[in-house]
């Protein structure tokens, strides 16, 4: 039998980085329930970012890692634009995700470019 573990400490959803957009929200990061989760402005709708990977989250900002271009940092709380895609979890089969989905029930958003909210 397969049981659940919960998730790492700092632990981080990362996958392979996509240039898709198809939404962009303004929010900040959040940290509950050992989840790094965004929240948006306005509406509170939580997400599960899914990083690209590179990216690293050491408790109280990330550094979003997107190729061909320099880091950038966003700390927990600061209001930023996040752009990518929203994916159901059924559409996400992976097995390394299984433990976000089952700790973090929050809808997984494919995190493709960060900007400073204006």
């Amino acid at each position: 039998m397969h049981r659940p573990r919960p998730l790492r400490p700092l632990e981080l959803a990362t996958s392979l980085y996509s240039e898709t957009v198809t939404s962009a929200r303004t929010g900040s990061l959040m940290y509950e329930r050992g989840c790094l989760l965004f929240r948006e402005d306005g509406t509170a709708a939580r997400l599960l970012p899914i990083w690209p990977e590179g990216s690293i989250f050491n408790g109280t900002s990330v550094i979003f890692h997107q190729p061909a271009k320099a880091d950038q940092r966003i700390a927990i709380g600061e209001q930023f634009v996040i752009e990518g895609e929203d994916l159901p979890w059924a559409s996400i089969a992976q097995a390394e995700f299984q433990p976000f989905r089952q700790q973090c029930p929050e809808p997984p958003f494919f995190v493709s470019k960060v900007r400073p909210a204006d």
